[in-house]
């Protein structure tokens, strides 16, 4: 697609760069003190503030607590061209519980962190304007589904963002109708109240509760084999009583249901897995009880367009590209990118930041998330989110077809 706005496309790549590669041990450095400061679900202070002072330092204005969360933020960059889109590239920032970095979303945020950088040396030439916008608790708070129902992404056109992908880069170059690029992802916690009583003495006094969690699992073990393929359940027991020889009168399991197809799940894997939780407290006289404890992640909806236009950026830059490993698209993951995804065009460049395969959400990505392979990806990652963002900008037809197969494919 051409540019439809008078800047040649080596200027302004050339211009990107330079800026991205002048600040690349402070990028560096700011992803490894995010690293060195693990923060949980909507407790990000320290980083949503380091980051937010960054962009400070380097001359944006930041609004800070938007969509009613303290650790969100907000960083305009205004065109000078008038008139265009509005192109939204998003930070995450969240770790897990004791692992820490285990995700490596502290090179996430030095992506949109560099690429607001290579967008800012451009900005008196590119319409529109971009939104750099830090969403917290992307580790099961739903962060980015708080920022859309209080309407942050309000006039987004398109969304880009960034995410460590183990030792391949994938940028898909096609993609079926009906195909998705993550699973969709629900948390329900099941708790029984059954009633104490000495487990010897009086046994039938009592209403084991923890006999109803074992054929909660059970239950879900015999629905598996009568749910579509690309489903996943897996759940812990968090509570199964005190002592042996006291009939357990409370017990509790977290699980979490997944589906490639984020209707399927609301409308058949939930209410199926309920069915087997009532049908656990039946058998055993216990009052069940259920909460949500992870909100509803849709799966992310592919937007070729636009992974197209980031490939080609990816490519010019020197990125080195995998394909995509046949009958398995997409991510086996989960993130709150699928809400905004199905929201409006949006594409997460999924990169290697490691030689070999090295698991998620362990010890192992936590090391690998400050080698010297993931920051220096990370920083092209940066470049290509710039150089991507600026495309848009420039060109309308390439929003526009963005937006058309987003509304093809049912959003």
């Amino acid at each position: 697609m051409a540019n439809q706005y008078p800047i040649a496309k080596d200027e302004l790549a050339s211009r990107s760069n330079l800026a991205i590669e002048a600040s690349k041990q402070a990028l560096f450095d700011l992803s490894k003190d995010v690293h060195a400061h693990p923060e949980l679900n909507y407790e990000e202070y320290y980083s949503s503030d380091a980051l937010a002072v960054f962009l400070e330092s380097n001359g944006l204005s930041v609004e800070r607590g938007i969509g009613g969360m303290d650790t969100a933020f907000r960083a305009t960059i205004p065109g000078g061209g008038g008139g265009g889109p509005t192109i939204a590239v998003l930070a995450e920032y969240d770790a897990l519980p004791e692992i820490g970095h285990g995700c490596g979303h502290n090179l996430i945020a030095m992506a949109a962190m560099g690429a607001a950088l290579g967008l800012q040396a451009n900005a008196s030439d590119l319409p529109g304007r971009v939104v750099v916008i830090g969403t917290p608790a992307e580790e099961g708070g739903g962060g980015k589904i708080r920022l859309l129902d209080a309407g942050v992404f309000d006039g987004v056109d398109a969304t880009l963002s960034s995410h460590p992908f183990s030792n391949r880069t994938v940028i898909p170059a096609a993609s079926p109708k009906g195909e998705s690029w993550s699973l969709a992802m629900v948390g329900y916690r099941y708790m029984y109240h059954g009633k104490a009583a000495h487990a010897a003495a009086y046994p039938e006094q009592g209403i084991n509760a923890l006999n109803a969690v074992i054929h909660l699992f059970t239950g879900i073990d015999a629905l598996r084999q009568h749910l579509r393929d690309d489903v996943r359940i897996h759940g812990v027991i968090t509570d199964g009583g005190t002592a042996p020889n006291v009939v357990p009168e409370f017990a509790a399991a977290n699980f979490m249901l997944r589906s490639r197809d984020g209707r399927y799940l609301s409308d058949e894997v939930v209410g199926k897995v309920r069915q087997v939780a009532e049908g656990a407290a039946a058998m055993t006289g216990s009052r069940l009880e259920i909460e949500e404890f992870y909100p509803f992640y849709e799966n992310v909806q592919p937007n070729v367009t636009l992974a197209q236009a980031m490939g080609a950026n990816a490519q010019a830059l020197g990125m080195k590209l995998d394909e995509p490993i046949p009958g398995r698209p997409g991510s086996g993951a989960s993130t709150d990118f699928g809400n905004v995804s199905q929201a409006m065009p949006g594409f997460e460049l999924r990169y290697a930041v490691s030689e070999t395969p090295v698991p998620s959400h362990t010890r192992q990505m936590q090391e690998t998330a400050v080698t010297d392979l993931a920051l220096n990806n990370a920083l092209l990652v940066a470049k290509t989110l710039s150089l991507t963002a600026s495309d848009l900008l420039l060109d309308a037809a390439m929003v526009e077809a963005a937006k058309a197969e987003y509304a093809e494919r049912g959003g």
